[in-house]
């Protein structure tokens, strides 16, 4: 079970008969960037009438959906030091100072405060993003209710071109010579990625064996 470079495979699901149940109302969805799992996962909330929160937010306050906002303003009452850090999107402060561990450390704190909200409030919760194979363990995922798309690494990296470059119209004509570079760096991001995302896969699934073998 991977995520391959050219062939579309079906999601992988893990414990989606408990969603909802045994107080476990929070569902995760993950794969790559462009993979398509942001849509799945807002149609998704909406046929079970779910709030659906994306872990951009974090990063991308004003681009996201009121939603996950919405959440986010919940999460920013406990840790309201952290809005500076969210309107410059986590980037380096300067060159020798990189808040790339401290945003690894908030999206931990985020996933966990979505569970416990979760439980709490009783409402049933779609978390979706990359964060969850990038910037959590795999234990974190285990037992939880979780679907990751398998979109191919190709078709995903094109949506990306698509989606952050061409619909955004943030290449000039003038400045199209320039896309060879960007396909490059992007190709090679999705190549780490593809790594990073399969060897989750494969912990998360060794990890479920071990609490379903007791």
């Amino acid at each position: 079970m991977k995520v391959h470079l050219l062939k579309k495979c079906q999601p992988i699901c893990y414990n989606l008969e408990r969603w909802d149940t045994n107080h476990l109302p929070l569902l995760l969805i993950t794969g790559l960037s462009g993979s398509g799992k942001t849509t799945f996962a807002q149609e998704f909330a909406k046929h079970h009438h779910a709030i659906c929160v994306s872990f951009d937010v974090l990063k991308f306050y004003p681009e996201s959906s009121e939603q996950s906002r919405a959440m986010l303003d919940l999460f920013l009452r406990k840790y309201p030091k952290i809005k500076k850090n969210i309107s410059i999107q986590w980037t380096k402060t300067d060159n020798a100072n990189s808040n790339d561990i401290l945003f690894n450390y908030y999206c931990n704190l985020f996933f966990d405060f979505l569970v416990e909200y979760s439980i709490q409030s009783k409402e049933k919760i779609v978390l979706e993003g990359i964060q969850l194979f990038v910037r959590l363990h795999p234990s974190r995922s285990v037992q939880l209710p979780i679907i990751i798309i398998r979109n191919s690494s190709f078709h995903s990296f094109c949506n990306k071109i698509k989606r952050d470059y061409y619909s955004k119209k943030i290449l000039s004509d003038k400045d199209l010579h320039l896309l060879k570079n960007i396909i490059n760096d992007i190709y090679i991001y999705y190549i780490k990625q593809r790594r990073i995302l399969n060897t989750y896969i494969k912990y998360l699934s060794i990890l479920n064996k071990n609490v379903a073998g007791g």
